[in-house]
């Protein structure tokens, strides 16, 4: 029977139309388009009671020199508790969120096709919050990515019944606030050392990924990913990670900051707010990417953009 009903939640929808992971994206919507073939699906549902899910959805489009192959691959979960784990799997999580959802939604996009959205606290299991993830082979604006985030996210709320609040809506699309390689504008990193893709413009979400001058083009190409929210739902993926206790003398704040990477959390006008820094693939091994020298300054420049007072001495 739990076949039967994953069956019929992959291929149909009230009006008889095909929809696709878990009944949540209609044939004839995005991320599809007019000439798309050969849909497969491979998927297990959530359901009553279980708040875990995933399906991969692979299709053909375009003709001649234009064809092509994507893939798509939706995931619901709440990662793993352990904490070397969780943050090795946050550090995944926000490994490209650039772009964070409009409205003050919990969650992020990049334009490489990749995506997160937290659900409501009722959908928690065992305290840690459930998350939607998106990850494509082919790059997708990140309007469309928001939108099959937000599309299966009341659908896996839906089938689970984790929750009695209103599905969520997308008010506006999101859209990058700045262009690639506009400075991270952290002071004390000079741009001969690398470039950004942001700068601190908003108040609640910012995402910094700074790229070595060495390092070759490509989505592996940046040396250090630097993260600050105080969005209520994304802060609680870090809950119980940042101890209590300061990183060093002179911070007003609780968290670690090490050779491998930072992590602080800290009240910011009363507001809990992250921030966080992890190396990348093309780390320099310079004050660049070295989380001692390079997370302090980065701090500095952001925290009086959500709403803290100096978290650190000096």
């Amino acid at each position: 029977m739990a076949a039967l009903v994953a069956l019929w939640q992959t291929q149909s929808t009230p009006l008889g139309g095909r929809a696709y992971c878990w009944g949540a994206w209609p044939e004839d919507e995005a991320p599809f388009r007019r000439g798309d073939r050969d849909r497969i699906a491979d998927e297990a549902p959530p359901g009553p009671g279980r708040l875990t899910g995933r399906c991969s959805l692979r299709w053909h489009g375009g003709r001649g020199s234009g064809a092509y192959e994507q893939r798509l691959d939706l995931h619901l979960g709440s990662g793993p508790r352990e904490e070397s784990e969780r943050r090795s799997w946050l550090g995944e999580l926000f490994g490209g969120g650039d772009t964070p959802l409009p409205d003050g939604l919990p969650g992020f996009t990049a334009a490489s096709g990749t995506g997160a959205l937290v659900l409501p606290e009722s959908c928690d299991v065992d305290g840690r919050p459930s998350v939607v993830t998106l990850k494509s082979t082919k790059a997708l604006p990140p309007a469309t990515t928001g939108e099959l985030l937000v599309e299966a996210a009341n659908r896996a709320t839906q089938t689970t019944s984790c929750t009695t609040l209103p599905p969520l809506r997308l008010s506006h699309r999101p859209s990058p606030s700045t262009a690639d390689h506009e400075s991270c504008a952290i002071a004390g990193l000079p741009e001969a050392h690398g470039t950004g893709t942001g700068s601190p413009e908003n108040s609640d979400f910012h995402s910094c990924a700074i790229t070595g001058t060495a390092a070759a083009a490509g989505p592996a190409s940046w040396a250090a990913r630097f993260t600050a929210t105080a969005r209520p739902r994304l802060v609680a993926l870090f809950d119980g990670l940042t101890g209590d206790r300061p990183p060093a003398p002179g911070w007003r704040a609780h968290g670690s900051i090490d050779a491998s990477g930072a992590l602080v959390r800290a009240d910011c006008g009363g507001r809990p707010t992250v921030f966080a820094m992890r190396s990348g693939p093309a780390r320099t091994h310079t004050r660049l990417d070295d989380p001692r020298e390079a997370f302090p300054l980065y701090v500095d420049a952001v925290a009086a953009h959500m709403g803290c007072a100096p978290l650190r001495a000096g």
